[in-house]
């Protein structure tokens, strides 16, 4: 606490530094107290968590202990791994506790049953959902017989992997995998309150104190300088309250993980909710609380009636319409050069000038062009020079008319006087008329004169020995492929490049003769890209595209027949080659009980779905799957419409159900 003497200072600044002093001595107070209401608090948490950490879902400090369970099958023998964790919903920065109990089934003998795998040499590993590394080799410690721990804090939130590697004392070897989905730690609100109280108090002490001395009338200077203890005292205040806020009261929530409980037996982890295991665990219930299912990203869907698109399957592929792809070639022999702008994937439009090919003549061919050029030439000054005499023809009929144009003036005159007779006028008329033709038959022959002179000096121009041919798209589209650079020398007739339109390509599948009844009888298909995973397009009713044709010749080598459906492709996902699966419907459109093809698991033979059963249970039940659609199974027996069956999250439910 900052202590001052009263003689030093003004009333004003006396108060204010009291109050000050007080509020001081109040923040540090309550901070030297956190420590002793936290440590209440943990050890009321200890105390709950010592009283409930009973099971593998008995809450603890941090909510529910996590539990999940696999079985390995190798050629060396059959193992099962139980994993348990707390916290069950683990947040960045906190240390998540992890441990592996396992156990062999050992058939025959007294020793039958499951036993516990001690001494075993067994490390972590942490990876993404995706299978990419996080950590290496993380060692692990004993926690009991056939039990291994592992602490670990996530940096940051996101689905990972915790991958077990053991090694038994025998030699024998397997890994077991379990998902971990972390999520950010909740901001501290207290924190950051105290340091925006800590910061007023800071910041207003030091500028109510240099207020006090300048409503004194001090100089400014002197109120500075007067005031950077006070400002010194009150950096110091501020650096020490933040850094006691920060220990006792994190920017993040923290909080008090309560430790795993006890391995348990496993005949005591084997719930009786475990199914019938004649039916592969049919029956078995699961409970999965709600933020768990948040954290899992568990979704479900509706069993209800649909209609599918099932029956004849076959594979196919995409192909460009022939009046949408073209190859460009130049018409003669010459060096290439593109547009600047143009690559594979470049958008061009029909009639569009994409680049230009020049092309350089030999020795004797130039020769030859330079005779042409002297002849050009020879052939320009003659014409030069008739145009200039169509000129001098020109300028002397201009002439003779202005001569007879004077003479019918004095002629008109006489007979107005009547000093000539009329004769005279008419044929001064007559001679006018002439020099007028006249005159009009030289310029028009000197315009001609004139034209032949640029005609002759353009030819001269025109005969270079490079010419250029450019290169024209003849259809719109994406360049598809480039198989010549800039500047390349390139024979007449190569292909320089592919221009592709798949706006709307065909589909050509391969149809065995015998099932040629089916695909003229059928109005609906569906089909399936390699590069388009987990998406469904319907073709006929309900859906783009149409059956074009059906071919009209059987392929002697494979019996079958070439049937082409045309379809919308706006998006440009299908590629020119790319393969598909084509579902020719023969359901005449009926509807189905269907459930989606994601909700569909197999295990050991036999098909199951997990049932949704309301609130936080779900069950694991077997199934009879009717005709496959491309996006869904008709369900023959085991479900009733209306019911609801997960189809996201299923990992994370088959990783915790029970043992089996």
């Amino acid at each position: 606490m900052i202590i001052f003497t009263r003689s030093a200072h003004g009333p004003r600044r006396w108060r204010l530094l009291k109050s000050m002093s007080l509020i001081a001595t109040l923040t540090l107070f309550g901070i030297s107290l956190a420590p002793i209401l936290q440590a209440v608090n943990a050890h009321e948490g200890e105390e709950d968590a010592g009283k409930k950490a009973a099971g593998p879902t008995t809450p603890g400090a941090t909510g529910t202990i996590r539990t999940a369970d696999r079985n390995v099958q190798t050629t060396e023998g059959q193992f099962s791994v139980h994993l348990r964790q707390s916290p069950a919903d683990p947040r960045s920065g906190e240390e998540v506790q992890m441990a592996a109990d396992l156990s062999e089934q050992v058939e025959g003998g007294f020793g039958g049953g499951r036993q516990p795998i001690e001494s075993a040499k067994v490390t972590a590993r942490i990876t993404t959902a995706a299978g990419q590394s996080v950590t290496g080799a993380l060692a692990t410690h004993a926690e009991g017989p056939g039990s291994y721990g592992v602490h670990y804090s996530f940096r940051s939130g996101g689905e990972y992997k915790i991958v077990f590697d053991v090694g038994t004392t025998d030699n024998r070897q397997f890994s077991a995998d379990f998902p971990v989905s972390v999520v950010g730690a909740p901001v501290n609100w207290i924190f950051w309150l105290g340091l925006a109280v800590i910061t007023l108090l800071s910041v207003g002490a030091v500028f109510g104190y240099y207020g006090s001395w300048l409503r004194d009338k001090v100089p400014a200077r002197v109120a500075v300088r007067k005031t950077l203890p006070i400002a010194a005292a009150a950096v110091a205040f501020f650096a020490i309250t933040t850094i006691a806020l920060a220990y006792f009261q994190p920017p993040r929530e923290k909080r008090v993980v309560a430790g795993l409980p006890p391995a348990v037996a496993e005949t005591e982890t084997e719930a009786t909710t475990a199914g019938d295991a004649s039916l592969g665990g049919s029956g078995a219930l699961l409970t999965i609380s709600k933020e768990s299912q948040s954290l899992f990203g568990i979704r479900t869907a509706v069993i209800e009636q649909r209609q599918i698109v099932s029956g004849l399957k076959v594979t196919g592929v995409v192909k460009a319409k022939p009046n949408a792809q073209s190859i460009v070639s130049p018409p003669v022999s010459g060096r290439v050069f593109f547009n600047g702008n143009l690559t594979i994937g470049t958008a061009v439009g029909k009639g569009q000038r994409i680049g230009t090919l020049e092309q350089v003549i030999g020795a004797p061919e130039e020769a030859s062009l330079e005779a042409t050029r002297t002849g050009l030439r020879t052939a320009a000054l003659e014409q030069q020079a008739k145009r200039a005499e169509q000129i001098a023809n020109a300028q002397q009929a201009r002439a003779r008319l202005a001569q007879a144009e004077r003479e019918l003036r004095r002629a008109s005159n006489l007979v107005e006087i009547g000093a000539a007779p009329r004769k005279r006028v008419e044929e001064a008329q007559t001679a006018v008329q002439i020099a007028r033709q006249e005159v009009d038959a030289a310029e028009k022959q000197a315009q001609v004169a004139g034209q032949q002179v640029t005609l002759s000096t353009e030819s001269v121009k025109r005969v270079n020995p490079v010419r250029s041919f450019p290169l024209i798209a003849p259809v719109t589209g994406l360049v598809s492929e480039l198989k010549a650079t800039t500047g390349q020398q390139v024979e007449a007739g190569a292909d320089l490049l592919h221009i592709v339109n798949l706006t709307t390509v065909f589909l050509e599948a391969k149809v065995f003769e015998k099932d040629l009844s089916v695909v003229r009888d059928s109005r609906r298909a569906a089909y399936t890209a390699t590069g388009i995973p987990d998406e469904v397009y319907h073709i006929g009713e309900g859906g783009d595209g149409r059956l074009v044709t059906i071919g009209q010749t059987v392929d002697p080598e494979t019996r079958t027949v070439s049937v082409i459906y045309e379809v919308p492709n706006t998006l440009n996902r299908l590629r020119d080659g790319m393969f598909v699966e084509i579902t020719v419907d023969t359901t005449e459109g009926q509807s189905v009980l269907s459930v989606p093809k994601t909700a569909v698991i197999t295990e050991q033979g036999k098909t199951f779905v997990f049932v949704f059963k309301g609130g936080e249970q779900f069950e694991k039940r077997i199934v009879v799957i009717g005709s496959e659609g491309q996006d869904f199974y008709e369900i023959k027996r085991g479900l009733q419409e209306g019911e609801r069956v997960v189809t996201d999250g299923i990992y994370q439910l088959r990783s915790t159900q029970p043992a089996a």
